[in-house]
């Protein structure tokens, strides 16, 4: 005997009560189609569809119509880097719109910096400073300024003339500017060290002299002398010269990194910008 309960057919009842249905009150119920259609336009195709349209928007057409997030931000670093000049334009007064950005300063305007490089005056060398407040306006805080120092033996002192401040901001912008270093209790230049100290220079200074003493012994002698002599005048001229490198080297007059004083402004900044 079959058993009416069996799974499948108490899902073929049950599909036959859902698509069943009186035409009219009171009668037989029978088949209906728009109930059957209606649950295949929901479970059916209404699933298709979703999926067909998932399909046609994740085609390599459409792919290709709209560039990737990634895609744009590299074609917009690209013009970027395009437009970026990698050339520092230094630049004077009334040039375009990079000197009008600069807050105008009258001679004699302080501004406090701080030295980014180590100078040693053998005669011209490079300064740059970090300009640490804003003397020369919110724009160029953080920037730096950039000019030649020369010594000044007598006094022990390194002069400083600067040239161009350059924009923190925009690495292809430099301003042209007329300022002079000054310590910070006001005097014109920076009080320097010798590179070498005292004793060392001592010792070195003793050196020479002795080598030019042995270079300029001069006597007949006899002819162990002589020929004493001539082996040892190089070894005395190689000193002597040694010597000497090692003499004006401990002379050089230096100043170390990250040391503070206050720039002067000469004249108007920007330039002409009265």
């Amino acid at each position: 005997m079959n058993n009416p309960n069996t799974p499948a057919k108490r899902l073929k009842r049950g599909l036959v009560e859902r698509w069943a249905g009186e035409d009219y009150p009171g009668a037989q119920p029978r088949f209906q189609v728009a109930l059957f259609a209606k649950d295949i336009a929901v479970f059916v195709l209404l699933p298709l569809a979703a999926v067909g349209f998932y399909k046609i928007a994740d085609s390599p057409a459409s792919q290709q119509r709209r560039p990737s997030p990634t895609t744009q931000a590299n074609r917009e670093n690209a013009r970027f880097d395009t437009a970026k000049s990698q050339i520092i334009e230094f630049r004077g007064a009334g040039h375009g719109s990079s000197a009008s950005a600069f807050g105008k300063r009258a001679p004699g305007s302080l501004v406090r910096l701080k030295l980014l490089n180590v100078v040693e005056t053998y005669s011209t060398a490079p300064v740059h400073a970090q300009i640490v407040d804003a003397g020369l306006g919110n724009a160029l805080m953080g920037g730096s300024l950039i000019g030649d120092a020369v010594p000044d033996t007598n006094f022990e002192r390194i002069n400083i003339t600067f040239r161009y401040a350059r924009d923190p901001n925009r690495e292809s912008v430099a301003v042209a500017l007329s300022a002079r270093a000054l310590s910070l209790d006001g005097t014109l230049g920076l009080e320097a060290r010798k590179k070498e100290g005292f004793v060392t220079r001592s010792a070195i200074g003793s050196a020479h002299t002795m080598s030019q003493d042995a270079q300029g012994q001069h006597g007949n002698g006899d002819l162990k002398d002589i020929l004493f002599r001539a082996l040892t005048a190089g070894l005395v001229q190689e000193l002597g010269s040694g010597s000497q490198v090692e003499k004006n080297r401990a002379q050089v007059l230096t100043l170390a990194p990250a040391t503070e004083f206050f720039a002067e402004l000469t004249d108007f900044f920007p330039s002409g910008g009265k």
